[in-house]
């Protein structure tokens, strides 16, 4: 399975505003965990996986981000997917406190 890490100027541009959290009413449109099954977590600096924390949609209502707990504190994993396509774009560790300087587990000015 090809994998693709996404710097963070990619990740930036799979925004669109206004992002929607669709978390209670997201509808599966590609299974994510093969993909997410079979990434090198050591090379991202985490150990574990765990539940999906929440999922967005972008303001073009093409790419979801489907943000991914992990054994790191404040870190998720994003995989973008692309709903148009229906396949994985790619995927972000996405660092909060380095990122946004917060101590919570929300994405502040996403919502």
């Amino acid at each position: 399975m090809e994998h693709r890490l996404l710097t963070s100027e990619q990740f930036q541009r799979c925004f669109a505003q206004p992002m929607q959290d669709i978390t209670q009413t997201a509808k599966s449109v590609v299974d994510i965990w093969p993909y997410v099954d079979s990434l090198d977590l050591n090379s991202l600096g985490v150990e574990r996986v765990n539940e999906v924390r929440s999922v967005y949609l972008d303001g073009r209502e093409r790419l979801e981000h489907v943000c991914i707990g992990t054994s790191r504190f404040n870190a998720l994993l994003v995989i973008i997917v692309d709903r148009v396509q229906r396949g994985i774009l790619g995927h972000h560790l996405l660092d909060l406190n380095e990122e946004y300087g917060v101590a919570g587990t929300h994405l502040r000015g996403v919502e």
